[in-house]
């Protein structure tokens, strides 16, 4: 099996006319995504997120850098081949898009009579498709009879209705209640489990990226500026825009207010270790006030599991001689990342 990425942006450069000068909205990106992953791609507003994704499937062409396609470098294609390359991507939005004059079944089937599919076989492929989100018994209802989740299924299975090896989910759960969010994130990750479709989700919400992603790649101003699996970069962010994202979901490290009370309440030396395997903590702070006669409180902190693993942060106040607390120190940080918070 071949390593080559099934999607690989290039040094890749976009930019946009705003009056009498140039917007740069992306800027020498370099990205690969490989078959079979859930990759997130996430930004604050203005970041370049929805630009990236409509170069996927040449929505908009590129200004420099190339996009790379299973292989085929994309922006050299003619219109026709284009259109057969889109075939082969699938493409879920914010708000639906939804045909309003069709029902749920003719939402589905439209891109399959738009490919060419004649009407027995566009027939059994909605049924199945629908069967698959769950909304079998909603086919002949229409956009506006449906909830906020219903849409966003018929939108799943609309945009999986030509068989596309690649999903692209554009904000896909920003306009759902946090439940319904859930819900659509796991029929998600089915798409990816069980029928292999490689997934990109451009989104601003890091539980989004918790939720389903195996990699992700965070954008600022038009720059890749950290990328990798989940779990290395919840755990490790090397950028502040990546540790604003993260503190969004593990709300793990004081700061502001809660430091300041933290303070008030706590005369012992604070400071904040990182959790990657809590068996290894665990084994350094059992052992404290034996070793090092240095007493611990776990007083503020959260800790979650991603991938199986738990990852957070644990903010501790040491009590003890001066010595023996430097020296904990000195041990945890021999097995994870440790932050003095001085005042």
């Amino acid at each position: 099996m071949s390593d080559a990425p099934l999607i690989e942006f290039r040094d890749v450069t976009k930019t946009f006319a705003s009056g009498s000068r140039q917007v740069t909205a992306l800027d020498g990106i370099d990205l690969s995504i490989h078959a079979g992953d859930v990759h997130a791609i996430i930004g604050y507003s203005g970041a370049g997120k929805s630009t990236l994704v409509r170069l996927i499937n040449a929505l908009e062409p590129v200004t420099s850098g190339s996009v790379l396609i299973d292989g085929t470098d994309i922006t050299t294609l003619g219109e026709r081949r284009l259109r057969e390359l889109r075939l082969g991507i699938g493409m879920i939005f914010q708000q639906f898009n939804l045909l309003r004059s069709r029902t749920v079944f003719g939402n589905v089937a439209y891109p399959l009579k738009i490919a060419g599919w004649d009407k027995d076989t566009r027939k059994v492929r909605v049924a199945e498709l629908l069967r698959f989100v769950g909304l079998s018994e909603k086919a002949w209802d229409y956009p506006d009879q449906l909830s906020g989740g219903q849409k966003q299924r018929v939108g799943i299975a609309r945009a999986l209705a030509t068989n596309p090896k690649i999903l692209l989910a554009d904000e896909s759960t920003s306009a759902l209640d946090p439940e319904t969010t859930g819900e659509v994130l796991r029929l998600l990750k089915r798409v990816n489990t069980e029928l292999g479709v490689t997934i990109v989700v451009i989104t601003h919400e890091m539980e989004v990226v918790r939720a389903i992603a195996d990699r992700v790649a965070v954008l600022d101003a038009g720059r890749v500026v950290e990328q990798g699996a989940v779990l290395d970069v919840f755990a490790e962010p090397k950028t502040d825009t990546t540790r604003r994202f993260v503190e969004t979901v593990l709300h793990d490290r004081p700061d502001g207010e809660d430091l300041e009370r933290l303070r008030a309440r706590h005369t012992g030396r604070l400071v904040t270790a990182g959790i990657r395997d809590d068996r290894r903590i665990g084994t350094v702070l059992s052992g404290a006030e034996r070793k090092h006669g240095v007493r611990f409180e776990i007083v503020y902190g959260g800790i979650k599991e991603l991938a199986g693993e738990p990852i957070g942060r644990l903010t501790l106040e040491l009590t003890g001689p001066e010595a023996g607390v430097d020296a904990l120190v000195a041990d945890l940080r021999e097995v994870t990342e440790v932050e003095e918070l001085t005042a």
